[in-house]
């Protein structure tokens, strides 16, 4: 079993191995090429933060029948480095977004 994120337009995102040399840190890796998720600025969608920063989950889905570019997701969280199974970003924290928070929903499916 491994811990999962994920919704309807992105699909689950796996998490890699949870280990004591990464401080037993939960990082989560897209599901690409269906689903790119990127970690953006609080007041600059466009902007990356960097590594270790904090910053809204910017969602880019594209299927068969869709394609979402930019879709901002209801969560925040850390951006992490690409992991050897998943050589892209990751998000680790994940979080409701802090302006969205108190009257977000949360479960746990």
């Amino acid at each position: 079993m491994t811990p999962t994120y994920g919704n309807t337009l992105m699909g689950l995102a796996a998490s890699r191995p949870v280990v004591p040399a990464d401080g037993y840190t939960i990082a989560y890796y897209a599901p690409q090429p269906r689903a790119v998720i990127e970690v953006v600025d609080f007041d600059d969608r466009d902007r990356l933060v960097p590594y270790g920063g904090t910053g809204r989950v910017r969602l880019t889905t594209l299927t068969k029948e869709t394609f979402i570019p930019g879709f901002l997701e209801r969560d925040e969280g850390e951006r992490e480095l690409p992991y050897a199974k998943y050589p892209w970003d990751g998000i680790s924290g994940v979080r409701p977004f802090r302006e969205l928070a108190a009257t977000t929903t949360v479960g746990v499916y």
